[in-house]
């Protein structure tokens, strides 16, 4: 490199000089050319010629008034001289060496009107003698006209020609001041190279110099370097080995300079990569691992110890050849501590999915008895008691409320912190949200003798697409809280819609009291975790300190905001901005038999209670059979299991966590196992609160899911609803079963093809192929296995086309594409709609099969 450098700074200078000897020439060449043009330009002939037209036009018209004065005229000498005229105007306007003449338009103009006389001339010139004779004064008068043209002509050409003349010495005077100016650049270029040789000759003096102490300073940060600096050749052969590297490797220079690098400082189960390495890069030039950085590998201790090194190699040329510089440092200390870090990571992750868990748990186990206690309270409202055990009662179920509203914002704050809390859209209309809002907390305005008023501005008149129970958890919790600071005062909920200048739709309320208000100091804290007001306030309410922590996180989820606004003994004003969208859909017309509200349809049904706690078991019982219902129980999912498989139910109310067998797999089990009851409606009773679980429970075969504590008017109503669903289900089954369940023109194909107890066989195989897949999809779901789902729902996609079962294929297609795609929570949506089909599809192919005899 240094002797390619010094090369070309030998050779600019000269190859500078040539080229401006190369200008020069040809510049002489230009020179000389532009001579030769000037000598041999037709200036003369130009001249000449634009004087002649104006002799050419004098000597016409001395012959004309010779001919006018002559006895015996000539009328073809006066023709002779007319040509000779027009000959020489058109060499004016043909001629190539007039063209830079006849560019310049007065000439040009000129010339036309001089063309246009002589056209004139000519209808006298080109008729008889006698009429030419008869015409001879007005053909003077008219050459007089020709002649001051023709003079205009001449003077107007010798002026062009002139300037032009004068434009061409002008160029070639400017040739020859350059051809001056590029001779005296170039000499002094020449003496300017001269002195830049003399001057890179010092340079190059004191550049030796300066390199032999780089080399020395180098040499010096070799040795001293902290991190290990190993030299090898092409070979392999280790040529340098500074102090660092004796340090971390144990040899000592004299002992390593000189030995194969692979046999000293690699491992053995390295050191063949390392020669095939070695030998790539002489052969094709190919590296993997030099200039690609710091790289972390295992290196070798003259010990024999292995240890960690974090290395960067690069490749470099001198006299010696190629050379690779290899700069190591030891990072055993620095592993251990990553290690130990990754080991605190994994026992903070380990806490969290133990803090999870015990949540999780603790709402289950703290539901549980929550049941029982809701449970009874509302046993004990059925009956008569005096006004004080009434007091005592709403008591009682007001501390239950309390209690079930933190294990909930524990809940929450759970599923916030693990970011598995998501948002649904719901429709409804947003002005009767309000009212409901504020209906519903009425009672509770009027037990602190409370005013609650409600004002609402600009409100869509279309239903809109928000999360409602989101939604309605926020407008609570600050209307509760405003509530619960203020005695004898006024809440007021205001309420307006409006679109921001991008066109967005905004909801914005507000919630004021005439409470306590909230002192300064205290106001940028109200939204933290577990954060209460001082005690001079807890008279007034207690609580968690989680609602407005959780209030303001589901709001940022929705994309808004919340302020606060507050004066200590005037009351709080919070504020709620929220983005909506208006629902665009078309109305849905839903038609289907109406269904009844009230208990009559519970009269003398029965009920299969599967519960494994007693107290549970007890209360849920005493709520059907004072409703009129006949209640079968089991204690355990077996049993449930068992039951069912002997003797129909109108429903199935399903506990979840039970010994032997809990609630899912039982489910499922009846949903997959010919019975009476495989297509029953099966509601779930869970402590589990979580969405996830919810939606693993509904995968399992459940019609519905019911968190516990769960009151008597919700088990009743999911009840009538379930009922009533049930009933319609049995009659659509019946009404709908050949038309849309199995096509009727592809059974009716395979009846003409196959024999009657062949199609009972194939039948029959179709049922236990479906049956066992769906015995199988839970199991693969819970274990995550989506290509194992995959294949065996596509297994089955063809036969229940075959068969004609193609509403349960098209099902069996969606299960399998979310399988596909890997998305479980689809996987599992598909899942559900698939079991949930095939009891009315396997009974549609039962009475087929009944049918064939």
């Amino acid at each position: 490199m240094f002797e390619k450098n010094d090369r070309l700074r030998r050779f600019v200078p000269l190859g500078i000089i040539l080229i401006g000897i190369v200008v020069l020439a040809g510049l002489a060449f230009v020179i000389t050319q532009r001579m030769n043009v000037l000598r041999e330009a037709p200036a003369d002939n130009l001249t000449w010629t634009l004087s002649q037209v104006e002799v050419d036009v004098l000597v016409l018209m001395d012959e004309a008034l010779l001919t006018a004065q002559s006895k015996n005229p000539n009328v073809a000498e006066i023709r002779r001289r007319f040509d000779n005229l027009y000959s020489r105007t058109s060499v004016l306007r043909d001629a190539p060496v007039f063209a830079a003449v006849r560019a310049d338009l007065v000439f040009e103009e000129q010339l036309k009107n001089f063309e246009n006389y002589l056209t004139k001339l000519s209808l006298i010139i080109d008729s008889s003698d006698s009429n030419v004779l008869d015409n001879l004064q007005l053909l003077i008068m008219e050459l007089t006209k020709v002649r001051e043209e023709a003079h205009a002509i001449a003077i107007t050409g010798i002026k062009i020609r002139s300037q032009a003349s004068d434009l061409e010495r002008a160029s070639l005077a400017r040739l020859l001041l350059v051809a001056a100016i590029v001779t005296m650049t170039t000499i002094f270029f020449l003496g300017f190279v001269l002195i830049l040789i003399m001057r890179q000759y010092r340079l190059r003096q004191e550049a030796s110099e300066a390199v032999v102490r780089a080399n020395a300073r180098l040499k010096s940060t070799f040795d001293v370097s902290l991190d290990a600096i190993v030299v090898a050749n092409a070979d392999g052969i280790i040529l340098e080995f500074n102090k660092a590297a004796e340090t971390v490797f144990g040899f000592n220079a004299n002992e390593a300079v000189g030995q194969e690098m692979s046999q000293m400082i690699i491992p053995i189960h390295l050191r063949a990569a390392h020669i095939a390495g070695m030998e790539r890069i002489n052969k094709t030039n190919e590296a993997r691992l030099v200039g690609k950085g710091r790289i972390e590998i295992t290196a070798l201790r003259k010990s024999g110890e292995e240890f960690p090194v974090e290395i960067s190699i690069g490749m470099a040329f001198d006299h010696r050849g190629t050379i690779f510089i290899s700069y190591l440092r030891d990072i055993t200390e620095r592993v251990a501590a990553e290690k130990d870090l990754k080991a605190a990571r994994d026992d903070a992750l380990a806490a969290e999915k133990a803090k999870s868990n015990f949540l999780a748990v603790m709402s289950h186990e703290m539901r549980t008895p929550l049941n029982g206690i809701f449970g009874s309270l509302e046993l004990l409202g059925n009956f008569k008691i005096t006004k004080k055990q009434r007091n005592y009662l709403d008591i009682a179920k007001r501390s239950g409320d309390i209690l079930l509203h933190h294990v909930n914002d524990v809940l929450d704050i759970s599923r916030i912190d693990a970011e598995k809390m998501e948002l649904v859209e719901d429709r409804f209309d947003l002005a009767q949200f309000f009212a409901d809002v504020i209906t519903t907390n009425e009672a509770t305005a009027d037990a602190q003798r409370n005013t609650l008023k409600l004002h609402m501005g600009n409100m869509p008149t279309e239903t809109v697409l928000m999360d409602e129970r989101r939604m309605r958890q926020i407008t609570y919790n600050l209307i509760s809280n405003a509530l619960k600071f203020t005695n004898n005062g006024t809440v007021t909920l205001n309420a307006n819609t409006f679109a921001d200048p991008s066109g967005q739709n905004t909801l914005e309320f507000s919630v004021l009291d005439t409470g306590v208000g909230i002192h300064e100091t205290e106001q940028p804290h109200v939204f933290e975790r577990f954060y209460t007001q001082e005690r001079s306030y807890d008279r007034f309410a207690s609580g968690a300190g989680l609602g407005l922590a959780i209030c303001k996180q589901l709001i940022e989820m929705m994309g808004g905001t919340i302020s606060l606004q507050s004066t200590v003994g005037k009351g709080s004003s919070f504020t709620v901005s929220v983005p909506f969208k208006i629902d665009t859909s078309p109305n849905e017309v839903v038609l289907t038999t109406e269904k009844n509200t009230d208990l009559s349809a519970l009269q003398g049904r029965e009920i299969l209670l599967v519960e494994d706690n007693e107290i549970n078991r007890l209360i849920v019982h005493e709520m059907l059979k004072t409703n009129g219902m006949v209640v079968h129980e089991a204690h355990n999912g077996q049993e449930a299991v068992d039951l069912a498989q002997t003797h129909p139910y109108a429903a199935i109310l399903m506990d979840i966590s039970m010994p032997i067998m809990n609630g899912a797999d039982a489910t499922n089990l009846i949903r997959t196992t010919a019975g009476p009851n495989q297509g029953a409606k099966i509601i779930g009773l869970t402590a589990h609160a979580l969405p996830e679980e919810h939606t693993r429970f509904i995968a399992s075969g459940m019609d519905t899911v019911l968190n516990k504590p769960i009151s008597q008017s919700t088990l009743l109503g999911a009840l009538v609803m379930a009922i009533q669903d049930n009933d319609l289900d049995h009659h659509a089954v019946h009404e709908q079963t050949n038309t849309n369940l199995i096509a009727v023109d592809t059974f009716t194909e395979l009846e003409q093809i196959l024999p009657p107890a062949r199609l009972q066989k194939l039948i029959s195989d179709f049922d236990v192929e479906i049956t066992t897949l769906l015995a199988h999809i839970p199991l693969l779901l819970d274990a995550g296995d989506m290509v194992a789902l995959a294949v065996d729902t596509h297994k089955s996609i063809g036969s229940s086309g075959m068969i004609g079962a193609h509403h349960l294929q098209k099902l069996l297609r969606e299960l399998e594409k979310a399988a596909k795609t890997k998305d479980e929570d689809h996987a599992k949506t598909h899942a559900a709609s698939v079991i949930s089909a095939w009891p009315a599809t396997q009974s549609a192919l039962q009475a087929k099969s009944y049918t064939l005899g």
